[in-house]
């Protein structure tokens, strides 16, 4: 593994445990307001991935007060994601 593709995959981790502390954050908020247990658990349980999916995410996001927060580790997943890919279409251009 390269230098770069090291810094990639450290910046992914990054992005990713941003992403998942905001969702957290996020279903803290959600079980609070609508007075359910939180569960430890939620990224195994089907209801909070179909919520995450299909639910109106990101507007639990801004009741939250957590849309900023939201939008830019989203943003760095992807980044992240597609970044390494870019990159490497870059270098192997000819010229």
């Amino acid at each position: 593994m390269t230098v770069r593709g090291l810094v990639w995959f450290m910046l992914f981790g990054a992005a990713s445990v941003a992403f998942y502390r905001v969702n957290d954050r996020i279903v803290c908020d959600v079980c609070r307001r609508e007075r359910r247990p939180y569960p430890p658990d939620w990224t195994l349980s089907i209801y909070w991935q179909w919520r995450t999916i299909a639910g109106g995410w990101y507007g639990d996001a801004k009741h939250a007060g957590l849309l900023w927060p939201k939008a830019t580790a989203t943003a760095a997943i992807l980044m992240a994601g597609i970044g390494p890919v870019l990159t490497g279409i870059i270098e192997a251009m000819p010229g």
